[in-house]
């Protein structure tokens, strides 16, 4: 009789758990990797990239409308004139064409040839030059402020009250004006300019003459009319009748107004690049220390003041305290 073994409670333990095990370990696996779907949490950053694309629609909209625009000016600017004038300012611009004259352009404008070269500062109808750009005014002329200049200066230039400049030139501060602008004299004539143009001999100089006249005595060294020894003479002798006009010989200040020995009545004008220019033995001043003038403007009458030995103005050009010989520096 064969005898049976008892089942050992052990072994059977064993074997369940290893059962067990073989089927929770794929179960607990497959669990657990579920979790790594967090990181899909990034894709909630994608509405921030959808604010975007709703800009691109108006930005097409500005397009549409920019090509429009340009045409406008376009249309505005064509009708270029030669001779024009702005509805707020009555300075007429003119470009000079090939085979245009002073007359010509003066019978286009409504002015005088006189009044366009006052207004444009021209010596001689000579350098008229195509493409150069004029100016003009009907009524008066144009003046080109200098450094240093005042509106009561160009009123006793002109003789023109101040009131009536500031009202031509829409000023509302006469004390505030500007070296290199251009202000309308209403009223005034292009006499001073012709004169300029007379004393110049139509041609560019740095100074021009301040009377017509024979010059009796030149710079340098001479034997004195009056002293009868030799000296150094510092200018030129302009025969002249006494009360002859004496004009200032460029733009600039009175320096001096005054009786000097030898000199009689003196007249000094002081000059934007250092030069001095010198009128001795006046007889009559016309201007006051401190005030500008014009080229051509008249300062002072002739006269026979001082040493002298007939009626004649002494005329001097100094380049700082040094005189220099006028005739060089004369047209």
């Amino acid at each position: 009789m064969i005898e049976k073994k008892p089942i050992r409670k052990d072994r059977v333990a064993i074997a369940v758990i290893f059962l067990i095990a073989v089927i929770l370990i794929p179960i607990l696996l497959t669990h657990s990797g579920g979790k790594e779907a967090p990181p899909v949490q990034v894709i909630s950053e994608t509405p921030t990239t959808v604010v975007a694309p709703p800009a691109t629609t108006p930005a097409t909209e500005p397009e549409t409308t920019e090509p429009t625009t340009p045409t406008e000016p376009s249309t505005t600017e064509t009708p270029a004139a030669t001779p024009t004038e702005t509805p707020t300012s009555p300075i007429i611009t003119y470009t000079v064409a090939a085979g245009d004259t002073l007359a010509k352009i003066g019978a286009k404008l409504g002015v005088s040839v006189d009044q366009l070269m006052a207004d444009n500062r021209i010596l001689s109808p000579q350098s008229l030059k195509p493409g150069q750009i004029l100016h003009a005014v009907k009524d008066g002329i144009l003046h080109l402020v200098k450094p240093g200049q005042t509106l009561t200066d160009i009123s006793i230039t002109y003789s023109v009250p101040v009131e009536k400049i500031t009202a031509a030139n829409d000023i509302t501060d006469p004390s505030k004006i500007y070296a290199g602008e251009e202000l309308i004299i209403p009223g005034a004539s292009p006499a001073l300019w012709k004169r300029v143009i007379k004393l110049s001999n139509g041609v560019e100089s740095r100074f021009i003459w301040p009377a017509l006249g024979k010059v009796t005595s030149g710079f340098g060294w001479r034997i004195h009319p009056v002293y009868k020894v030799r000296h150094f003479h510092n200018g030129i002798d302009i025969d002249l009748p006494e009360g002859t006009p004496v004009y200032a010989a460029a733009p600039g200040r009175v320096y001096f107004i005054g009786e000097e020995e030898g000199y009689g009545n003196e007249a000094i004008l002081q000059h934007s690049d250092g030069y001095y220019t010198v009128y001795g033995h006046l007889s009559k001043f016309l201007v006051y220390k401190g005030q500008f003038v014009e080229a051509g403007q008249e300062i002072a009458e002739s006269g026979n003041t001082g040493v002298s030995s007939g009626p004649h103005l002494h005329f001097e050009i100094r380049n700082g305290d040094f005189p220099v010989d006028p005739i060089r520096y004369l047209p």
